[in-house]
């Protein structure tokens, strides 16, 4: 997907029982999906850091969906059921949503877990990549990439970093 590309439409049941559309949105400022699973160490590593994004952006007008779209019949800790129980043991304040047909993964041309997707307020993509540059350890990261990118969205700039190259597993297609 190509900066300025519009978001791809979604209606994905959720860990939460509920199912999450693209229009949910509206009214928000920032849209960002996160390509993400239950089994990848990357997202594993991340996921302090997403949830912390989604509690200091989430009051700022930022919604946060995390999408597993991974194949589930080859890596069963990927199914429903162990979302639903890696949501509410983690406490996500976001959805979590499962693509099964992984036609809203396609549609971003996600390769990695975790891959971050942000969209403004039209949900016209304006960054596309990683969290920050350093999944090992919080302490040694130099670019906070989403961060920054939210911060100039929200200030009304455009990001720093449109795109940055993310990296992760790479998702389990069918």
């Amino acid at each position: 997907m190509e900066i300025g590309s519009p978001a791809p439409r979604f209606d994905l049941p959720g860990t939460d029982g509920r199912q999450h559309t693209l229009d949910e949105s509206a009214g928000k400022k920032l849209l960002v999906l996160v390509v993400s699973c239950n089994h990848c160490p990357y997202v594993i590593a991340y996921e302090e850091r997403i949830m912390a994004i989604s509690r200091t952006y989430g009051p700022r007008g930022v919604q946060l969906v995390a999408i597993n779209a991974n194949d589930a019949t080859r890596y069963p800790d990927d199914a429903m059921e162990p979302m639903i129980q890696r949501a509410r043991s983690r406490g996500f304040d976001f959805p979590y949503v499962r693509d099964d047909t992984q036609l809203t993964v396609r549609a971003l041309g996600a390769r990695f877990t975790p891959e971050v997707f942000v969209f403004d307020e039209a949900r016209t993509l304006r960054y596309h990549g990683r969290v920050d540059d350093n999944h090992r350890d919080p302490s040694k990261v130099t670019s906070h990439d989403l961060a920054d990118a939210l911060d100039a969205l929200l200030e009304g700039r455009p990001p720093p970093n449109a795109e940055t190259v993310p990296f992760g597993c790479s998702v389990k297609w069918k």
